[in-house]
C-alpha cells in the first residue's frame, strides 16, 4: 500500500473519517510523555478517539531503547490493538514503528536489529501525526533504537506508516529550543540526502523542495510567524521523503555519539560539522570517491546544490550555514561544547557510525574527520 500523505484541515477531517473507515475495537497511541496533551491532540482528537477502547503508551526514553520496546511489546501483546496510532516527534513515531513491525517478529529482537534479518509484515493499520517539524519520520521506513548505548537503524518496507496526517497547528507549542532543533534536523537531511551516494531524482526533488523552504522561512518560523512555522512542517515531511530514499551522511554518522555524550538536541548535533562538508565534498583529482556516478557528477551535482541555496561556491554555503548557526545563538566551537582535547576527538572518531558514513559521496578517514573537529575549535 502507497502512504497517503494528507497535510493540514483536511488531515483533520480526514482523521474522523480514517477512524470511521477503520472501525477498530482497540486503539494503542503512542505518543510522548507530554506531546499528546501539550500539543492539542488531546483535544482535537478526544470525541473520536474516545468512542474505543485506547491504550496509551508513553513510557519511554527519547530515544527509544531495547528495553523501552520490550515493555511496549508487553503491553502491545495484552492489549491486542487493531490499530497504531502515533502522535509526537520522531522518537513516538518510531517507537510505534518498533511495536508494530516487532510484535510479529517479536523473538530474538536484538539478533534481528543487530544483523538486520528480513521481518515480516503486520497487518495492524498505522496513522503517524507529527507534533515536531524536523525527523520526517512519519514518511520514513526505518526507526531508531538503542542497544547498550549503541544507535542501530531498523529498516523495512513496513514501518512506513499508512497514513501520514500532517498538521502544523499540532506543532504551535514547541518550545524553542525544539523548534530550532528540529528544523535544523530537516535542514541537514534534506542537505545530507541531495548529496548522498543513494540520491535519485525523486529524492532530490524533495530534498530541493525542503531546502527551498528551509532557506526561506527557518528564521521567520522562530519569530512567531504561522505560515513560516506551517511551512516547517512541509520541508520537515519532504525531508524525509528524501531520506527514506537517499539516507543521510557524514555529518549525521558523527552526531550520535556527539549528541548522546555531551547531551546535545540531535539536530543541533548534526548542523555542528555539517557547514564543513561543503568544502569536503567538492571533489577533487586527488579525493577518494564513494559515488559510483564518479568524480563529474558528483562536482555537477555540488554546483546544483549551491544554486539551490541561492549560492555560488562551496565557501560560500559554509558561510552561509555558520552563519545561521550564529543566528540561533548556537555555538560550533568544539571547546565550548565540551571537546577538550584530542582523547575527546579520538573517542568520537572511534565511535561514528559506518553505515551512514558510508553514504557520503567522499569516503572518510579518521584524519579528515579528526581535523573538522580542531577547525572547529578555532570557531568564533
Amino acid at each position: 500500500m502507497k502512504q497517503k500523505i494528507i497535510f493540514g484541515d483536511e488531515a483533520i477531517l480526514s482523521f474522523n473519517k480514517l477512524i470511521k473507515s477503520i472501525n477498530p475495537k482497540r486503539i494503542l497511541i503512542v505518543t510522548g510523555k507530554k506531546s499528546f496533551r501539550q500539543s492539542g491532540a488531546s483535544n482535537m482528537f478526544y470525541k473520536t478517539i474516545n468512542c474505543y477502547e485506547k491504550h496509551i503508551y508513553d513510557s519511554f526514553a527519547n530515544d527509544p531503547s531495547i528495553e523501552d520496546v520490550k515493555i511496549g511489546l508487553k503491553i502491545t501483546k495484552s492489549f491486542k490493538p487493531d490499530l497504531i496510532i502515533a502522535i509526537g516527534g520522531g522518537s513516538a513515531i518510531d517507537m510505534a514503528k518498533h511495536l508494530k513491525i516487532f510484535s510479529v517478529n517479536n523473538n530474538n529482537l536484538e539478533d534481528k536489529i543487530i544483523n538486520k534479518r528480513s521481518l515480516k509484515n503486520s497487518n495492524v493499520p498505522f496513522i503517524a501525526i507529527p507534533t515536531t517539524s524536523g525527523t520526517g519520520s512519519e514518511s520514513t521506513s526505518f526507526a531508531v533504537i538503542y542497544i547498550k548505548d549503541k544507535k542501530y537503524s531498523v529498516e523495512s518496507q513496513y514501518l512506513l506508516p499508512d497514513y501520514a496526517l500532517i498538521i502544523p497547528e499540532l506543532g504551535h507549542k514547541m518550545s524553542k529550543t525544539v523548534r530550532i532543533s528540529t528544523a535544523l534536523d530537516a535542514y541537514c537531511q534534506a542537505i545530507e540526502s541531495y548529496w548522498s551516494v543513494n540520491s535519485t531524482r525523486s529524492s532530490k526533488l524533495y530534498s530541493g523542495k525542503a531546502i527551498k523552504i528551509l532557506k526561506k522561512y527557518i528564521l521567520k518560523s522562530l519569530n512567531g510567524d504561522k505560515k513560516a512555522q506551517s511551512e516547517m512542517f512541509r520541508a520537515a515531511n519532504y525531508s524525509g521523503r528524501a531520506i527514506n530514499i537517499a539516507k543521510t551522511t557524514a555529518a549525521h554518522a558523527i552526531s550520535y555519539m556527539l549528541s548522546r555524550k555531551y547531551n546535545l538536541p540531535h539536530g543541533y548535533s548534526v548542523a555542528i560539522t555539517l557547514g564543513k562538508f561543503f568544502v569536503i565534498n567538492e571533489a577533487t583529482n586527488n579525493t577518494a570517491i564513494q559515488d559510483k556516478r564518479g568524480i563529474k557528477y558528483i562536482r555537477r551535482n555540488m554546483k546544483n546544490l549551491y544554486k539551490l541555496m541561492g549560492l555560488d561556491s562551496a565557501k560560500s554555503c559554509e558561510r552561509y550555514w555558520y552563519a545561521l548557526m550564529s543566528k540561533l545563538n548556537l555555538t560550533v566551537n568544539t571547546k565550548n561544547i565540551g571537546i577538550k582535547n584530542d582523547a575527546d576527538i579520538k573517542f568520537l572518531v572511534d565511535n561514528i557510525n559506518i553505515h551512514r558514513l558510508k553514504n557520503n559521496p567522499i569516503k572518510l578517514n579518521p584524519k579528515i574527520i579528526s581535523k573538522i573537529f580542531h577547525d572547529l575549535s578555532n570557531a568564533n
